[in-house]
């Protein structure tokens, strides 16, 4: 079956939730604002509070066997989807290419690129595809699979995959089987609360056993290296790449340092932002997305019973919004470029943070004193050049 990409095959959406308030402030209330232009695509979400399904994998074969539609996208209840139009052209090209297994919002690459572009929290991450791209696998975060592929090859319920990497396995496993593995822009904003690592390790260690001729296979949360452990080389190579990204953001935190006169800090805004609004006392957290799609704008979250909303804007618009924000909000404007900051005309007198990640890029959080938040950045992996370079040489930038 042939299929332009401009033709859209309706969807079936599932997933397993165990937080009903969750499920209903994020892929619920997204899937009925997006239903009326989509109305054969239907929602299966799978009721787990009971802890009926001993794994992921077990909760969303269950969905699946209820699926009427040709395609089944999986996503997690956290989830909000952007359009579900864009989801059913994703998945005509899904049917209608069918050397493709698989398609993930969001996946890395044999160069451990990020392919996908997506919100990941409060900043979006990715390298913007149109098309699938392939990958070495996906985050499972949301992904499609083709209803009748699914069925005769179900997804993994492995108890050393219960949560994790069972996307990544099934990957594998239509790789191994000579199809395409993929991602591509799908629009989405994960608005996750926690990060569980707990046996990540055990997983992508099981599915290296599974894999090993796809080895090193790389993931959205590491590699999976042959003869993968505790100890070893892999480690100490990794520990090494880790060293050389902190010694580029460091090169990169100087020139900005230089340009604006200001500190930089080297932090995944993603893993503290919501630290940083509690020490700030701040009822809410509203963050800027620079030069984003409008359609990514979201509204009506909550992040630890704090009001959380993205706007899409302009470098202008995002000046307006940090100039108008109210005495009790945060503003986090991410999406920056270098030539950004100064266009931004943030006075000294207003507290603000500037900081710097690889995957995440350049961001600014305002109206949080930044003597609150230094405890949040007091690891030397915080700061650029720590106890390499002198230490004049970096209050240099700020003289």
């Amino acid at each position: 079956m042939n299929a332009s990409t401009d033709s859209r095959i309706p969807v079936s959406i599932v997933c397993v939730f165990n937080d009903p308030d969750v499920l209903e402030s994020c892929l619920a209330r997204s899937v009925m604002a997006g239903i009326g232009d989509a109305p054969q695509t239907e929602f299966l979400p799978v009721d787990n509070r009971d802890g009926e399904f001993s794994t992921a994998g077990a909760a969303l074969n269950h969905g699946a066997r209820l699926a009427r539609n040709a395609v089944i996208i999986f996503v997690h209840q956290d989830v909000v989807l952007h359009s579900i139009a864009e989801l059913e052209r994703a998945a005509g090209i899904l049917v209608g290419q069918c050397e493709i297994g698989i398609i993930g919002a969001v996946g890395i690459d044999h160069r451990r690129h990020i392919v996908g572009r997506m919100r990941d929290r409060v900043v979006q991450i990715g390298e913007s595809a149109s098309v699938p791209r392939d990958v070495d696998s996906v985050d499972e975060v949301l992904f499609m699979i083709r209803r009748e592929l699914v069925l005769s090859s179900p997804l993994s319920e492995d108890p050393f995959l219960a949560w994790h990497a069972y996307g990544v396995e099934y990957c594998a496993r239509v790789r191994r089987a000579g199809m395409r593995a993929t991602a591509m822009d799908l629009g989405l904003t994960h608005n996750s609360l926690t990060t569980n690592l707990d046996r990540l390790d055990l997983a992508h260690r099981k599915v290296g056993e599974y894999y090993p001729e796809l080895l090193p296979l790389r993931t959205t949360c590491g590699t999976v290296y042959k003869g993968d452990g505790p100890g070893g080389l892999n480690r100490t190579l990794r520990r090494a790449r880790g060293a050389a990204i902190w010694w580029g953001e460091s090169w990169e935190a100087l020139a900005l340092g230089r340009q604006t006169r200001r500190p930089i800090v080297l932090a995944d805004i993603r893993l503290v932002v919501d630290e940083a609004v509690r020490r700030g006392q701040k009822r809410g957290l509203r963050v800027v997305d620079v030069a984003s799609a409008p359609e990514t704008s979201v509204d009506g979250l909550v992040r630890f019973d704090r009001g959380y909303e993205v706007n899409a804007a302009t470098i202008s618009g995002a000046r307006k919004f940090v100039e108008e924000r109210s005495a009790d909000e945060a503003v986090l404007v991410s999406g920056l470029h270098r030539h950004d900051l100064l266009q931004l005309r943030i006075s000294r007198d207003t507290p603000h943070t500037i900081g710097l990640w690889r995957d995440t890029g350049l961001w600014v959080l305002v109206g949080i004193e930044s003597k609150a938040l230094a405890p949040l950045w007091a690891t030397a992996r915080s700061r650029p050049f720590a106890g390499v370079m002198p230490g004049r040489w970096i209050s240099a930038w700020t003289d």
